[in-house]
Formats: C-alpha cells, structure tokens, sequence
C-alpha cells in the first residue's frame, strides 16, 4: 500500500469535523484471516447497492462559521445558510453546493469569493413584512474560508485495497456520506442517516406517533466494493394537535379536567417536564406568518391563565391596565379560555406566555423517551413486515431516493446502481444437542431451529425440596383450589422433565397488600424453611397483571434482601395450567436450581475435551435518554461468566455505569471479573486457559475503546488474583443493530415464510473491507423479517480458524436455558442483557418514586456521551449487592 497521501502537491491537508461519524469503523482491529468453508453454498440478496461511478472531480472544502442569536441550533444555521442574503454569494456553484448544517461546506466549483468571505446577513431583509424588524437578533455574522481539497483519490485507493486507512480517507467518506443525503434532507425530515415522511404515520398512546421512513448509508465493503445500504426505517414523533391535547395524552387522562388535577401534585408537574424542547405555533392571532413563527418550549408557570398577570398599556389613551391572561386573549382576540385554571407555556423569552389550548406542536419533532410496553407492542406491529413486503418496499425506497435523476449526485459524478447485489452465502448444520438420559430422542439434530420438548428429560436436573407460593391478590381474584391444582400440573411436568419434588404440598399464602414485600419475601422463606425442615430453594409469586409493580419489588427484596431465587406466574396462566407453560416454567426453575436444559453433543462442541475456556457476555444497557420527569436515567453494566466445561450455565454481576457510557468502567471490571474467576472456579475446580468474551451494544467506532480499555482492565483484575494468570482472549464484537438484511434467491435457503435458514452465513461482498466480520442468522423468524447479528472478531489471541468461531457462535445458539429454540444472539450476551435490564430493579434508590426514579448517576461536570468516564468519583456500589446463594445462580432467567 502507498505510504503517502494522494493529496495534490501543495493543497491543504482536509480536516474532520470535531463530533465526526461515518456509520462504520476506520482502523483494522484483527484483520480478516481468510473465510468459512463449511456449510452448503446459496445465493442471497443483500439490501446494499454498488456504487458504479465514483466521483473523481476535485471537491473544495470549506469552513463555515455562523455567529448570532441562536447559533447553537442547526435549524437556525440552515436558515441563514439557505437564506437569499447568503446565496447570492455563491454565485455558479450555488445548485451544486452542500452543506453539513454546522461547520463544513464542499463545492465541485470554486466559490467566487476566492479564500475567505466576511459578512453579515440579516434574516429581516428575506422576510419584509409589517411587523417592527428584530434587529441585531436577526443578524448573523457569517465567516466562509476554504480550507483543503477533499482527497477523494485516497478513499478510492482504500476501497480497491491499496491505501491504508488514515484522516484522508475518512474526510472522503464525510464527504460521501453528506453527498448521498443532500437532495433527500431538503424533501424529507431527517434524523441522521434516515429520512421520514409523515405519509402513512399511526397514532401511539401517549400523545405520539410512528412513522416510517427510508434508511441510506454509504459503506466500504469486502471485495473492492463502494455500496449504497438501504432500508427501512422508523421513528416516533410528538403528534401534531394542542399542547393541552399532547400533554393529555401524555399523561393518558381522559378530560382536560383531569389534567388540571394531575398538575397540583408534585410528580403531574415533574412529569410536565418531558415537554421540554417541544416546538410550537399559534394561530390566535389568524394570519399565516404566524403559524410559520416556532417557540420553545422551556417551562410552564406556576400560577394559571386566570393567576397570571401582566401590564397593558392602551395604545390610544396610553393608560395601563393589569390583566390577566384570560381577560387578555378575551379583550384582544375575542377568545374565551376554556381552561384557564391551567398553566402558561414559558418560552425562552420569559415575559411571553402562552395558553396550553391555544398552542400547536409543529410537525416532525422526534420523541426522544423511551417507550412504555404498549406504546412498544403497537410499535412492533406497526414496524413488523414480512420478507417479501419488506423485499418490495426497500424497492421502492430506492425508486423515491431516485439516485439517477438526483441533481447533486449528477454534478459530482456519482452513479449507483439500482439493483441489490446478490452474494455467496453459506448454510451450516444444525448441532447436535444432547438432553438427558431416559428422554425420547435425546441425542438429535433439530430441523427449522426449533423442537419439542415433549418427552424430554432435562440434561441436568435437580431437586425440588423446600419451596412456596405467594399470592398477590385476593382468594376471589386467584382462588386457593386454582393455585393448588397448577401445583400438582407444575410437579407433573418438572418430574415428566427428569426431576424430583420432595414436597408436594409447598406452602401457599396470600400476601398483605399492606406489607412492604421484603417483608412478605421474608414471611414466605420462613414458612417454606419451618414447613419443609429445609433450607428454602425457590418462592413463586402469581400476580394478576404484567408490570414493573409489584414485579421489580419482588425481584429486589428476594435477589438483594432475602438470598433466594424467584419465579413469577401470571395468575390467567396459572388458572390455565397448560401443559406448555408449566413446561416453560419448568425450564427456568430448574435453570435458577442449578439445572441445565440441554447441552451440546460432543461432536458439536468445538472446545470439548480441551483446555479449559472461559465464555463472557458483556452488555451495557442504557435506560433511554432521559427518564421520568425529563431527567436523565443511568446506563448498566453487566457481565456474566461460565460456570461449567460446557459453557451452557452462567453468573452475573451488574452495577450502575453512569449516564449513555458506552465502556465499562475500570470499577466496574475490577469487581466484575474476579467474582466470575472465583464462580468459575470454584464450579469447574479449573482454572481458564482461555477466554472468549462476547460484547454487545458497541458501535464501530468505539471498537478500539473496548481494546484499549476494557480488555486491558480485564487483564490487570486477572493478575490481581495471580500475577501470573494469563489466560489468552478472543474478543467478539456483537451488534444486532445494523441495517443489512438478507433475502434468499435458491429456494433450498428459504423457510416457509420466504426468510433465510437458520445458520446463513455471510463473510462476502457485503462485510467489512478488511475486518474479520461475519453475518450469522442463527435462528427462525416467527413474524417479520429475519435480521442476522454480525460478529467481528477484533482480537484474537488464540488464533482460532475461522469455521471453528463461527460453528461456536452458532452451536452455541441452541442452549438457551429458557427456549426450545435456536436464538439470534449468542447466548452469554443474550444472559447479560437480560441480567442489566433485570438488575434496575436492584438500583438504590429504584423503588422510591418520589426521590430516585430517573435520577443521574454520573459524577458532577460535564461528560460526552459515549465515552469512558473517568474512574474517580464514581460510586462504588450504586445497586443492592446479590446475597446469598443467589451469587452463583441464574436469577435473571
């Protein structure tokens, strides 16, 4: 490869901007080692597209620096950007100009001002009317120098392989990438790489609403390839109306009546704060400049439209008069407010107020919390699509961005091609999985990815010996004859299963409502102790809805409190007792006792018989931007370890991670790890010669962080327990949150529904340029369209091969402790992600409401999100720590 830049003698070196993405790693980790061979060869369409014609003209890049009132919104940037005053100034290069909406602009044509423009723009001077002129509000200093020339010649030469990756190559694929979304984002609402249009939007609880949009990013890919990724994509919007109606909705109460209720307590004017940043125009005043002037939502009053005064002054007597808000609108504008025991919007210019009823929410304005569990369900079903409809609408995505016909892509020369490329794919056996002895057909190669569990003993079974039940309703709710005979189906099936119940008659109480249920936890492990003479095992609770309350309050009491497992049961289903669901909970009781419900074969288990290996799953969730009442939520670190030669049994340990943190901290690790070493060895009686560790929820370009961070935290807590403990790492990445997707051509790689087979691999054409990556479809779709996980390999200190990583990962797949089912995630990621979601509800502080739900957990100062936060002054334990025998068992199952 080159060594030096293919930057033009003499020209200015480009420079990235300073929060600077291109979707996509730049460095070369753990480049690739070559590419699978098992498995039977299909074809498959990707939804990515070639880039036929690269631009080759020389691009002028150019610094843009807007000063004035406003200059930290990028809405008001464009405004002056695209306002007249300014392009008049651009002269011939005006149709062909782009624009970053913040700091760069690039032009295939030089600018006719030569190297720097000075000037001022007044938005007054686009925009003549009546009105009085905003003055020096509206004016905006502009300062326009060209910097460097984009070396397009560079991020050429890396495509085709023969330039290494370095800062020209990347202010290439900036350039790329703003080029490709031009003509779109002046036509469709933009949220970075995916454009929406309201067309087709539908209506969520809560005062919002979804849309659906289209995907595009531009991706270097393995084969010399330049593509085009297309998609489907989908977003959440505040929903047009009142802001009275959107904050009604909001809240989920019935009358405006009920809202002006809501509001006198303390948690109905916090909650008010999620409205914050909502923009909005009015229409009182019944002229259409009006409803073109947007205002900000900053707060809301304290007194109401009826409370709230102000001084008029008469403009014919010059009198003045104090009037209220109501007595205003009805005196001036003949409007009569229908609500005025309301409070009053308060923008950014405090002595502007305005009446909730007569506000409007402007269109397009993404909803940046969380979802609740209906508005998420609804969300599914409105997003869900089959592989055929799916197959036709990215089509048809591709037929409205029109690449052809695009002016800007025209003017810089960039053609691509409307057809999808089409890859080599590879499809693997399914492994051969092993349940216990005495089962029907217990040794067997699943079809489809999925099988029964009829006539199956489970490959580790356990005891049943001290238990009970709690009930969390009244005996008319959840009669006592009900619970009892789940009972006798649950012994059947866990017996039916290969294990054994010593008590068949636990003990069944109906908790107090009126007890806190540490207190009830506690009742219930006495009961079952004095009951069976034993040392409780496990407390089953059936409770009659599905939510937070009083599920994560049971959780924390018996988990943090108690020291013993627990299983839920939805009342509807325990009146039910179907022989399925007490199968299904029998694999999570026996999973929390310390049972396994299915290994892999022999033949199946790439490291069986071997030095011993170490799998880890480390994930970090975040619990959305911000949390209850506006305010931010922490983000979680968990990790869970191996604690069997299989690798089919895992502990986990979690602890708070600051705010949106994307690596997990140095405490963090250095608590985490030795706890699972001590599991591990302490199960196995071994000590790891190997790791393999799984982590999940990383972008690309935080890949070098895991290296350099947690890889090497790792490392240091391995030697704090022996300075001579080394074990040797492999590192994979896995990211389910991708936009390629796969769709078979041959027919022996399609199911019934027209998805890819599980165990579809694809390591070609679309993957990464120099990376060892590779897409996995490890399961079967139950609706929608499949979605692959891809994994990359960025260290690998046991050079396995590459057929060996990938039948691990998908073999793996087949020993979900809680399914009948290949998954599609590797399990030890599947089980840290599901123990971070699980151990919020250990959070200190999660349960009282009024004080801690939501709160910010970072230290003080300021913080970039997605970084690594620095190691001081973060709390030392921030969630209740595991008591007990629960330590080394699989509560979050």
């Amino acid at each position: 490869m080159p060594a030096t830049s293919h930057t033009p003698t003499g020209a200015p070196k480009a420079v990235l901007p300073e929060k600077f993405s291109i979707g996509f790693e730049g460095t070369s980790l753990y480049p690739r080692v070559g590419y699978g061979k098992r498995g039977k060869v299909a074809k498959v369409f990707c939804n990515s597209y070639r880039v036929a014609s690269f631009p080759t003209a020389t691009i002028y890049q150019y610094d843009v620096q807007i000063t004035g009132k406003g200059d930290d919104k990028r809405a008001t940037l464009r405004k002056v950007w695209y306002s007249r005053s300014m392009q008049t100034h651009f002269g011939a290069a005006t149709d062909a100009l782009l624009y970053d909406g913040n700091r760069l602009a690039w032009s295939i044509i030089p600018l006719p001002f030569g190297e720097e423009l000075n000037i001022i723009i007044d938005l007054d001077d686009d925009n003549p009317s009546d009105r009085p002129r905003r003055g020096a509000e509206n004016k905006f200093r502009v300062r326009i120098r060209k910097t460097s020339r984009v070396p397009l010649q560079c991020t050429e030469a890396y495509v085709n392989g023969k330039y290494k990756m370095d800062t020209d190559v990347l202010v290439g694929f900036n350039f790329l990438d703003h080029l490709l979304r031009e003509t779109p984002a002046k036509h469709f609402i933009t949220i970075k790489r995916s454009f929406f249009k309201k067309a087709g939007a539908q209506r969520l609880d809560g005062g919002v609403e979804a849309w659906k949009g289209i995907f595009q990013s531009i991706r270097p890919a393995e084969g010399n390839l330049l593509t085009v990724n297309v998609d489907v994509a989908a977003a959440v919007f505040w929903s047009e109306g009142t802001v009275l109606q959107c904050v009604q909705n909001l809240f989920k109460l019935g009358t405006p009546e009920d809202l002006i209720t809501k509001l006198r307590s303390d948690h109905g004017k916090r909650e008010l704060k999620r409205v914050k940043r909502v923009q909005f125009y009015t229409k009182h005043r019944n002229t259409e400049k009006e409803r073109q002037k947007k205002f900000t939502i900053e707060g809301f009053t304290k007194n109401s439209a009826r409370e709230e005064m102000f001084d008029v002054r008469d403009r014919e007597s010059g009198m003045v008069s104090r009037l209220s808000i109501e007595t205003y609108f009805y005196k001036h504008y003949n409007i009569r407010l229908r609500y005025p025991q309301l409070p009053l919007i308060q923008t950014k210019k405090k002595n502007i107020l305005f009446p909730m009823e007569l506000s409007f929410v402007a269109e397009g304005q993404r909803y940046p919390y969380k979802l609740d569990d209906k508005q998420t369900s609804d969300m599914i079903r409105f997003t869900v699509q089959r592989p055929n409809v799916r197959l036709e609408t990215i089509r048809q995505n591709v037929n409205e961005l029109n690449w052809k016909d695009d002016p800007i892509l025209r003017h810089y020369g960039m053609k691509i091609s409307p057809n999808m490329i089409t890859t080599q794919a590879r499809i693997l056996d399914a492994p051969k999985i092993a349940y216990g002895n005495g089962s029907k057909d217990g040794n067997f190669n699943p079809r489809d990815g999925r099988w029964d569990l009829r006539g199956k003993k489970f490959a580790r079974t356990t005891t049943l010996k001290s238990w009970a039940i709690g009930i969390a309703a009244q005996p008319r709710r959840v009669p006592l004859e009900v619970v009892k005979n789940f009972v006798r189906q649950f012994i059947l099936a866990f017996v039916q299963h290969g294990g054994t119940v010593e008590t068949k008659e636990p003990p069944i109480m109906y908790l107090d409502p009126n007890k806190d249920m540490a207190a009830s936890c506690q009742e219930l492990f006495v009961t079952a102790g004095n009951v069976t003479r034993a040392k409780p095992q496990i407390v089953f609770f059936i409770l009659t809805a599905k939510s937070a309350h009083p599920y994560n309050d049971i959780k924390a009491a018996c988990e943090t409190h108690v020291g013993i497992v627990s299983q839920c049961l939805q009342s509807k289903h325990v009146e039910q007792a179907k022989a399925q669901y007490c199968s299904n909970v029998c694999m999570k009781v026996n999973a929390k006792l310390g049972g396994t419900t299915v290994y892999l074969d022999k033949s199946s288990h790439p490291f069986f018989g071997q030095e011993p290996t170490m799998y880890i799953g480390a994930d970090v969730s975040h619990g959305g931007a911000f949390g209850s009442g506006g305010m931010k939520s922490a983000s979680f670190a968990s990790m869970v370890g191996s604690i069997d030669v299989q690798g089919a049994r895992y502990s986990a340990i979690c602890n708070t991670n600051g705010h949106r943190v994307e690596c997990i901290t140095t405490p963090n690790i250095m608590k985490f790890l030795p706890t699972l070493l001590k599991n591990y060895r302490r199960s196995t009686n071994q000590v790891p010669r190997r790791i393999i560790y799984f982590r999940d929820g990383v972008s690309e370009g935080e890949y070098s962080k895991i290296i350099e961070y947690e890889v090497a935290d790792i490392k240091r807590a391995a030697k704090s327990l022996d300075p001579n403990f080394e074990p040797r790492m492999t590192v994979i990445i896995c990211t389910k949150r991708h936009h390629s997707r796969f769709f078979p051509v041959d027919k022996h790689a399609s199911d019934r529904n027209g998805n890819i087979v599980p165990g579809t691999i694809v390591d070609r054409d679309v993957t990464h340029v120099t990376d060892f990556d590779f897409f996995l479809c490890s399961h079967s779709a139950i609706q929608g369209t499949a979605r692959a996980t891809r994994y990359t390999v960025i260290m690998d200190e046991n050079k396995l091969e590459v057929d060996r990583i990938q039948g691990l990962i998908y073999n793996f797949c087949y020993t979900y402790m809680r399914a009948t089912n290949s998954v599609s995630l590797v399990p030890p990621v599947y089980y840290a992600h599901l123990a971070s979601q699980r151990a919020r509800a250990h959070e200190i502080g999660a349960n009282d409401k009024e004080k801690q739900q939501g709160m910010e957990t970072t230290p003080s100062g300021t913080q970039r999100e997605g970084s690594r936060l620095p190691t001081t002054n973060l709390p030392s334990e921030d969630i209740r720590p595991l008591v007990g025998d629960v330590v080394t068992q699989m509560w979050y199952i």
